[in-house]
């Protein structure tokens, strides 16, 4: 994302600030000069600090914010340091980082009142896909491969438990936050430093994304602020086909069928009407064995699961992703016995 700047002399970064990253928190350091008219021109203050891998324009602040610092002025000067939680940047460009301090007003809006760019970039050591990779969606499912995922950090530095998901979204994810359809995940677990998982291939359950559109699939770590994402590859997702030339072609085949043929496939259909009355029903039982996926089905999904409420399915999204149908076991409300009703209807 980009914000724009608005210079003003209610309040400045002194000469003396940095930052300095351990994992997922950083330690923000700081020497603030505020104008006494600041004190009462804003209802909240904070030091963020931001990376992109672009340059930062003149009067823009660009990319994803990593970190937040709340600032609680006095007049003149101020030194502040903390360590707070940091939301690294997927992907593994190198990344400019700036030191915004920021102010809200009556309006609500966050005003820039000063930035600080750093000239040296970042760069991020953490688990990320490596080589090609390729998605494909039918039948209900996904096939994902790739050729490998590395944890490129220290030999002693074991990841938090690994995931990968499969996201349908309207425009190419560049880090940060984003919104969209969640299509797919398997659970990798985790990898020791300096390893990697070669020649991955996986079939998993999958919903059925409208296009067009971007497929988007994400390496997540499970760490301090939950499934954060470590890296990223954006995919094409094709709009459906709205029909069928095949069936069109047969149809209008059949339309020319001689009458004699008709009538003997009427015959036939009456000699054995108990034959075909058992063949209609074998497709409709391996849909519903496949049942629903618990990882990907959305709210009005679930809720069409007989046992499962209104609370138990926000509680269901919000556990996400499971390892296995067991695992429902943990969300609040799913007992034994409902747990083994849900067996039939859910999957992975």
């Amino acid at each position: 994302m980009t914000q724009d700047i608005s210079g003003n002399a209610l309040a400045s970064i002194g000469a003396t600030h940095g930052y300095c990253f351990d994992g997922d928190s950083v330690q923000i350091n700081a020497e603030l000069n505020f104008a006494d008219a600041a004190l009462g021109a804003a209802s909240h203050w904070a030091l963020q600090l931001w990376s992109s891998a672009s340059a930062f324009p003149a009067g823009q602040l660009a990319g994803v914010k990593v970190a937040e610092l709340t600032v609680y002025p006095a007049a003149g000067y101020q030194s502040i340091a903390a360590t707070v939680a940091a939301m690294p940047p997927a992907g593994s460009d190198e990344q400019n980082m700036a030191l915004a301090l920021v102010f809200w007003g009556e309006n609500g809006q966050p005003t820039v009142a000063d930035l600080a760019i750093y000239p040296v970039a970042e760069s991020f050591v953490q688990p990320r896909l490596s080589g090609s990779v390729t998605c494909a969606l039918a039948d209900g499912f996904a096939t994902i491969k790739l050729d490998a995922i590395e944890n490129p950090r220290a030999d002693d530095n074991l990841s938090g438990t690994l995931a990968l998901e499969l996201w349908a979204l309207d425009a190419p994810y560049a880090g940060g936050s984003w919104q969209g359809i969640p299509v797919a995940s398997v659970i990798l677990g985790v990898l020791g430093g300096g390893q990697q998982l070669a020649d991955c291939d996986f079939v998993v359950p999958a919903a059925a994304p409208e296009g067009p559109g971007v497929l988007t699939l994400m390496l997540r770590e499970w760490g301090p602020l939950g499934y954060v994402t470590r890296d990223y590859c954006n995919l094409s997702l094709e709009a459906p086909a709205k029909a069928k030339p095949k069936a069109a072609a047969k149809k209008a085949a059949a339309k020319k069928e001689a009458p004699k043929e008709k009538s003997k496939a009427k015959a036939e259909a009456k000699a054995e009407p108990k034959a075909v009355a058992k063949e209609s029903k074998v497709p409709a039982k391996a849909a519903v064995a496949k049942g629903i996926s618990v990882n990907t089905a959305n709210e009005t999904a679930l809720l069409a699961v007989k046992g499962l409420s209104a609370t138990l399915v926000k509680a269901i999204i919000a556990g996400r992703p499971y390892a296995s149908l067991d695992d429902l076991g943990s969300v609040k409300g799913i007992g034994p016995k409902l747990l083994a009703k849900l067996r039939d209807e859910l999957a992975l």
